[in-house]
């Protein structure tokens, strides 16, 4: 197979997955709020404990698929299998039971966490299939790129054709229940063919080095991985504070595109492309981290996003044709984190094999996860309270000024003073690409 179709192959996967990360990061939690009627923090509290759960069960999941051996390799199988489920739990997602008060609370929060279940089970074997697709950090580095290119395709799907497609097929309507409902049934139908793909065209190979015969419990795995690898340490810090800066652009964009709604283009303008700047930096930033490393990448990243937060926080937004530039330039710099995350974490289950003899894939992958779903639902938790206390009020046609300013200003200086406080840990990482080669050249022999 060639290394076009490997990349590809893979990346195609991602584009599946992210319409289903994307359609709940930037369009769940209005969804909640504005076409079901909820509160904020109560449709906040709903994100919260269905990626709570989500976050939980990452590490189940990657323990037991790593142990998985078939004539389709460890992690492959389930992305065919178990991607016809969640294209199911996807549709039951934006379903609105017919319920009141807190029975029609528990009953989306049950939704949720079946969704979340069904997409744990395809996304921690795909994320963990990146380790044995090639052992060359450089590579990594490529096939990260690749994928996140496919990732932010799948994310200006939806941010271009999920409000559109919602108002098409409710005549007109912006916020109906069953428009919402059949788009998210063609998005799942996409995504589902999409892991389909990404299971034919790629191929596992053997992990490197003696594998151990005799595996630990489940909880020792992890403590143990976590105590003897530091760079796994320093990966999880990084993690959590680069997911909760994420969360906390995603989540409240929607509401804050709305809140500006007498000002700016519809949402899903806005949002489209924020969607296609994500894309355009994505090669950009892969050429970066290819050339000068990861880590000058991400320096460089961050000094974009404070940038131009201090510009939004300073002057407020500034609008060409209804649209706020400064949404735009987030997201051309925020294509570079997941970029080099997503390089990083393969190179670190090397880095603990190499430092004492066991690799731990399931470890590494299921512990990365983890924090970064739970960083990711204790942001949306907390942006829904936010909601409540700034004073934004779903049923109200235009929002208050002090309520916008608050919401933008909160925008401006949150994400970016996270991604600062994620560039100090990163400078902590043991882990370099020359290492990386030396570890993965003495496991080869």
């Amino acid at each position: 197979m060639s290394k076009f179709a490997r990349l590809a192959g893979y990346g195609v996967g991602d584009f599946g997955l992210n319409i289903y990360w994307n359609s709940l990061s930037l369009i769940l939690v209005f969804w909640y709020a504005e076409v079901v009627g909820l509160e904020p923090k109560q449709a906040g509290m709903i994100y919260f404990f269905g990626l709570l759960w989500d976050a939980v069960s990452d590490p189940l999941v990657a323990s037991f698929t790593a142990k998985n051996q078939s004539r389709y390799g460890s992690y492959r199988p389930f992305i065919l299998f178990g991607s016809f489920a969640l294209g199911l739990s996807f549709c039951l997602l934006f379903w609105v039971p017919p319920f009141k008060g807190w029975l029609l609370f528990v009953m989306l929060l049950c939704a949720g966490i079946i969704f979340r279940t069904c997409y744990t089970i395809v996304a921690v074997p795909y994320a963990a299939l990146s380790s044995r697709l090639t052992f060359n950090s450089v590579e990594r580095s490529e096939l990260s790129g690749v994928r996140m290119i496919f990732a932010f395709c799948g994310m200006l799907c939806v941010t271009s054709f999920f409000f559109p497609l919602s108002r098409e097929i409710a005549g007109g309507i912006d916020e109906d229940a069953t428009g919402f409902f059949l788009t998210a049934a063609i998005g799942a139908c996409v995504a589902t063919a999409a892991l389909v793909l990404c299971f034919y065209f790629t191929i596992e190979n053997e992990p490197l080095g003696k594998r151990a015969t005799i595996e630990p419990s489940y909880f020792g795995s992890y403590f143990d991985c976590l105590r003897r690898n530091g760079a796994l340490r320093v990966l999880l810090l990084i993690l959590f504070i680069n997911a909760a800066s994420g969360a906390s652009m995603l989540i409240p964009m929607a509401f804050y595109l709305e809140a500006f709604s007498g000002q700016f283009a519809r949402k899903e303008v806005v949002m489209s492309l924020f969607a296609f700047a994500t894309l355009a930096g994505t090669p950009i930033w892969t050429v970066v981290a290819r050339n000068w490393g990861k880590k000058s990448c991400w320096y460089l990243a961050t000094g974009w996003m404070a940038l131009v937060g201090l510009w939004l926080l300073s002057m407020g937004p500034f609008i060409i044709s209804g649209v706020p530039v400064q949404i735009v330039l987030f997201g051309f710099g925020g294509s570079a984190f997941a970029i080099i995350i997503w390089a990083i974490i393969p190179d670190t289950v090397e880095y603990g094999q190499f430092t004492y003899g066991r690799r731990d894939e399931g470890a590494v992958f299921g512990s990365s996860l983890f924090v970064q779903k739970a960083s990711g639902a204790l942001t949306g938790l907390i942006v829904g309270f936010v909601l409540s206390g700034i004073g934004y009020q779903p049923e109200l046609e235009l929002q208050s000024v002090e309520t916008a300013t608050k919401l933008s200003n909160f925008m401006a200086v949150v994400p970016a003073v996270l991604l600062i406080a994620a560039s100090f840990a990163l400078s902590q990482m043991p882990l370099s690409r020359d290492i990386h080669a030396r570890i993965v050249d003495e496991l080869s022999k």
